[in-house]
């Protein structure tokens, strides 16, 4: 996969002023002229000698208030010169820091001093925001501020929000700057970026799996390619280098090339949250991360959802291959959302049945409990008559948490209990499964990625795929 988190910058676009109100500073002046009004009331009354005296003194003090914020309104309410745009990356991947830039400039003739903050979408988090500015005739800043995302899909931007103070700084007028924008927030991508300039044996190394070569077996030699980094050297075609004077690699792939269709659980219970993501984020990255080995030894891969949220848009594509095949994955994926139903194992099988006849590979990632095991049976036999089946659950690392809590009441006994009934026969499920020659794959959520991975490589080197 190629992807290269390029910044999106906007056009510098003039200022759009809205409401002018007073400022804290000026709220503050009131107020201290409401206390010193109370005690010149009271020394009117205590003291009537002084009464002139103290009541020419306030007339004269509430005239040079009342002036000094008429004039200040009248020279500062208006903001000009004053131009802002954002940059963002590119894209965004979920739960990955990244820094966006708001650069401010000010083309007028007075100073203006800032309050800048920006309209951020509320999947993201965000710090750093808002922050003081002091912008001098002719003089450009920067500030950046840290986002998070929360959430994947399309994120929308507002435009930069900014309150500029008048001269004395009694007043605050809101500024609008820059443009409306729009980024996708896509599942954790970056795992992939960097196996990408790794061969397949240092990519497995790096996701702690060791590959083991077939006895009697090679590989099929592909093609020559030019060298790139990470490949072994055992990979160089020195004959070929020698003659274009540049290193020559060759490539090879397994004897057959296969297709590999995920079927994705996005019901409810792929809701549950194990730390900051939940399952069906746990399961995207690990299909992602899987996917991507599979395509790089040649195979192709394609996606069918089931029981998502209706507001998304994505969870349908055929087997595809090549190196756009990870992102034609990444962006069918990156706004889809788990739903609210239960999962329609049998309804999804059949769909699969019907638009897909060739033999492939398939995984189907849910999140298994006892109750399933009538549908999925079920299932598992129909898809069976044409494919080979995967079943990757994701284990419930809270329902593991509540075995090893120490026994200390009655509530801690019963949780216990349930627990450990909970897991026996969710057990039985699977070696169920793996009686009716099921390939199953039981896992934690956020280890999903080497579970998937490490099954899929040894059905390729055992030739069953």
């Amino acid at each position: 996969m190629t992807q290269t988190v390029a910044a999106a910058e906007q056009q510098a676009v003039p200022a759009k002023s809205g409401r002018t109100g007073p400022s804290p500073r000026l709220v503050k002046l009131l107020g201290y002229w409401c206390l010193a009004s109370l005690a010149i009331t009271a020394a009117r009354i205590w003291i009537p000698q002084t009464s002139s005296f103290i009541g020419n003194l306030w007339w004269g003090a509430s005239a040079l208030l009342i002036g000094a914020a008429l004039l200040d309104f009248l020279t500062g309410y208006r903001v000009t010169g004053l131009q802002g745009l954002r940059r963002l990356p590119g894209n965004l991947a979920l739960g990955v820091r990244n820094t966006a830039r708001l650069k401010l400039r000010n083309t007028s003739p007075r100073p203006l001093l800032l309050q800048v903050s920006d309209s951020i979408p509320q999947q993201l988090g965000s710090t750093g925001l808002p922050r003081s500015a002091q912008l001098n005739p002719d003089q450009e800043i920067t500030i950046e501020y840290d986002l998070v995302p929360r959430r994947r899909g399309s994120a929308s931007f507002g435009r930069i929000e900014v309150l500029a103070n008048s001269p004395w700084g009694l007043w605050q007028t809101r500024v609008w700057l820059g443009k409306e924008q729009t980024v996708k927030v896509y599942p954790n991508f970056l795992g992939i970026s960097s196996l990408q300039s790794l061969s397949t044996e240092q990519s497995l190394r790096l996701m702690g799996l060791h590959q083991q070569q077939r006895r009697g077996e090679g590989m099929d030699f592909r093609q020559l390619r030019e060298y790139r980094q990470g490949d072994s050297q055992r990979q160089v075609d020195w004959r070929a280098s020698s003659r274009l004077r540049k290193l020559i690699s060759r490539e090879y792939q397994d004897e057959r090339d296969q297709e590999i269709i995920y079927m994705l659980d996005c019901g409810r219970r792929m809701r549950a949250k194990d730390g900051e993501l939940s399952h069906f984020d746990h399961a995207l990255n690990g299909l992602l991360l899987s996917a991507y080995v599979a395509i790089k030894q040649g195979d192709a891969v394609g996606l069918q959802a089931f029981a998502a949220a209706q507001e998304s848009s994505g969870g349908q594509l055929p087997p595809v291959k090549g190196e756009s095949a990870i992102n034609l994955l990444l962006n069918n994926v990156y706004d889809l959302h788990s739903g609210t139903s239960s999962a329609d194992y049998t309804g999804a099988a059949q769909h699969l049945m019907a638009h897909h006849k060739r033999r492939a590979l398939v995984i189907l990632i849910t999140n298994l409990r006892d109750e399933d095991s009538d549908e999925l049976l079920a299932a598992i036999k129909l898809l069976s008559r044409n494919h080979l089946v995967m079943i990757a659950s994701l284990r419930e690392t809270s329902v593991d948490k509540l075995l090893k809590q120490p026994i200390q009441n009655f509530d801690n006994a019963i949780n216990g209990a349930a627990a450990r009934d909970f897991l026996r026969r969710r057990e039985q499920l699977l070696q169920h499964l793996q009686a009716h020659n099921v390939i199953v794959v039981d896992s934690r959520p956020e280890l999903l990625h080497q579970s998937l991975v490490e099954a899929y490589w040894r059905l390729k080197r055992s030739g069953r795929i």
